[in-house]
């Protein structure tokens, strides 16, 4: 699991998990056999190799990348859309120390341990005008967290456990990690993002991993000698690679898997969309007579082709097949069902169509 993480970067956290976790259903589909939810706490919780921290998404990183993401956390609050989260943690910073300094001495603690005070609230709430302490505080923590004053140190279900930053990383890791310059972490990224996603637009590139954080992504793409410019029949523009892959002979891909609606394959719609003709879409806000596909969509890749999408639900120990679409001119029913029964002999379901 280390050395998948490690190759793909990150995996994106979601709560919503009709299947099961995201995390889970990435790695069940790069590695035989999978994961548990028990490994992946370990990994991120136990052995530190993983942490968390915001990547596309809100993700598991890998500590591979943490002078990069360190990179991220120092200048978070300086950028302009950070404005507000930099006058809002001024505004609080007495408040903020002293809750550092708590932690540091009581260890590891969950938002509602926080005992309320007197602060300067948030402006506005989370998903209407009112504000409350607990808004309050979960911004707050927010912010020390991106920043990277705080990590989290373990979690209670999907309840996050904050603690100071040193204690959420492997020991001494904060040591001695260069401090990268802009350009020296958008050189890095952009490396990074193309050996993960193989052949890429500017634009793909921008949107990966790292995503928006590439303030000298179109210098770097030009005078990097080891990035090659490239096209792609059938596309219009400039595609790039890392010039050492186009060197690797690449079996054809034989097997077939249901990927996570929020695969980092499929991160990028458009990307997605022009380079494997498929039109994947999240439709978990859309109301239900208005999907075209379903609740919680797992496209199907069958070798190098997205060949269908299921609408899956883990129903105790029956896997539920609500809805199964084949792409136009790309059917392989044989191979999609060895897909899905394999998706319940690992959830240790049975299947139901």
């Amino acid at each position: 699991m280390d050395d998948v993480v490690k190759r793909i970067g990150c995996l994106q956290l979601d709560p919503v998990a009709p299947v099961a976790r995201s995390p889970l259903l990435v790695l069940n589909a790069r590695m035989r056999g999978g994961a548990t939810d028990k490994a992946i706490e370990n990994a991120a919780y136990k052995d530190r190799v993983l942490f968390d921290y915001w990547a596309h998404e809100a993700s598991l990183c890998h500590v591979g990348d943490l002078a990069l993401h360190r990179w991220q956390m120092r200048r978070w609050l300086s950028l302009p859309r950070r404005r507000p989260y930099a006058e809002f943690l001024e505004r609080n910073a007495g408040f903020a120390e002293d809750l550092i300094a708590e932690l540091r001495e009581r260890g590891p603690l969950r938002a509602q341990d926080i005992e309320e005070t007197e602060v300067s609230h948030w402006e506005h709430g989370h998903w209407t005008e009112d504000v409350n302490w607990r808004q309050t505080i979960a911004r707050l923590l927010d912010t020390l967290w991106l920043s990277g004053r705080i990590g989290v140190h373990s979690r209670d279900g999907l309840t996050r456990r904050w603690h100071v930053l040193e204690e959420c990383l492997p020991p001494g890791a904060l040591d001695g990690l260069p401090e990268l310059s802009d350009l020296d972490a958008t050189r890095i990224a952009v490396r990074r993002a193309l050996g993960m996603l193989g052949i890429a637009k500017a634009g793909h590139v921008r949107k990966h991993f790292t995503r928006n954080r590439y303030p000298h992504l179109d210098e770097v793409l030009a005078a990097d000698p080891s990035i090659e410019a490239l096209e792609v029949e059938g596309t219009r523009g400039t595609w790039f690679a890392v010039g050492e892959s186009l060197a690797t002979e690449l079996e054809p891909g034989r097997r077939t898997v249901a990927l996570s609606p929020f695969d980092n394959l499929i991160a990028d719609r458009a990307r997605t969309a022009e380079l494997f003709g498929f039109d994947h879409r999240l439709e978990i806000y859309v109301p239900q007579k208005k999907r075209l596909w379903g609740y919680y969509v797992l496209p199907i890749l069958h070798g190098e082709r997205f060949v269908a999408r299921a609408d899956l639900k883990l129903d105790g120990d029956v896997l539920r097949v609500l809805a199964l679409h084949q792409e136009p001119g790309r059917k392989a029913p044989a191979a999609v069902a060895r897909a899905l029964a394999q998706l319940a002999r690992w959830r240790r379901a049975t299947l139901a169509r």
